[in-house]
């Protein structure tokens, strides 16, 4: 179905205003960001704002969620392409490193902060979801043979699990994971056989 004018024009200011709200939330903390700020840089009117998303609260959430959204459907594009198992498990962990860079530690911030306050910020399914595509990804690799079989399910979502779990730690070098993230991924990726 063809949209009209009214609802090009619509999603084009949505668009305006969601990226205006993710440039403020990668330089400021979000008790600082006001909604006369965020209509001005999105070049719309305070009422237009709430028009759309109700509260700054819902425009944040909106915002957080299409980032990760959007990191989900790259995901699933590269484990469904007809890249060999290691050739995606290295695209996604580049482009995952690519996300990571391109967000300030402003924008992590404040998305715990949001994730603290809001207990609905993050869908039930969130980590069910990724863990589904991890799953495939593996089963991909089971299928070239290059996932041990004798590797459950279990295992290798509770050794992802910790394995994210620990690049998330302060003492990680972001710099040192761009460098030496072929590397590292042909560790994490013997380890596999």
């Amino acid at each position: 179905m063809k949209k009209n004018g009214f609802d090009l024009r619509r999603e084009k200011k949505m668009k305006n205003i969601e990226e205006a709200m993710l440039q403020l939330l990668n330089q400021k903390d979000i008790s600082n960001i006001t909604m006369d700020e965020i209509a001005k840089n999105a070049g719309v009117s305070k009422v237009t704002l709430f028009n759309y998303y109700n509260t700054k609260d819902n425009l944040i959430n909106t915002v957080i969620l299409n980032f990760f959204s959007s990191v989900q459907e790259e995901y699933e594009r590269l484990i469904e392409s007809d890249l060999p198992f290691e050739q995606t498990y290295r695209e996604i962990t580049k482009y995952k490193m690519e996300k990571v860079l391109s967000m300030t530690s402003v924008f992590f911030h404040n998305m715990m902060q949001q994730y603290a306050s809001e207990t609905t910020f993050f869908d039930k399914n969130a980590q069910e979801t990724s863990d589904q595509l991890i799953l495939r990804l593996f089963q991909k690799g089971r299928k070239e043979g290059k996932v041990n079989p004798a590797y459950t399910d279990e295992v290798l979502l509770t050794f992802m699990h910790i394995f994210t779990e620990g690049l998330k730690s302060p003492s990680i070098n972001s710099n040192h994971m761009m460098k030496y993230g072929d590397q590292i991924s042909q560790i994490f990726l013997n380890g596999l056989r």
